[in-house]
């Protein structure tokens, strides 16, 4: 589908991701077993910490649509209508 679109050509020699994906290969394979082993101890903190995060930021997300979720219902059902009029 996408391969009729007249851009597609442009792009795929713009972007050339086979070239870079190959010279990242290259590079991981010609480190050695310590540095490929330091690589995939920091690559897997930083993922790790990075969830925490995720998860920490969206439970406050959470919670915070719940409040107003629960104050929309509240205010469907009539309960402000004293106070605000």
């Amino acid at each position: 589908m996408l391969d009729n679109l007249p851009f597609i050509d442009t792009l795929q020699n713009f972007f050339n991701i086979d070239t870079y994906l190959q010279q990242a290969y290259d590079f991981i394979i010609a480190l050695s077993y310590v540095e490929k082993l330091v690589g995939v101890l920091l690559a897997g903190i930083i993922v790790v910490l990075g969830v925490f995060e995720l998860v920490k930021k969206l439970s406050k997300l959470i919670i915070v649509v719940a409040i107003l979720a629960g104050l929309w219902v509240l205010y469907n059902q009539g309960i402000f209508d004293g106070l605000i009029g």
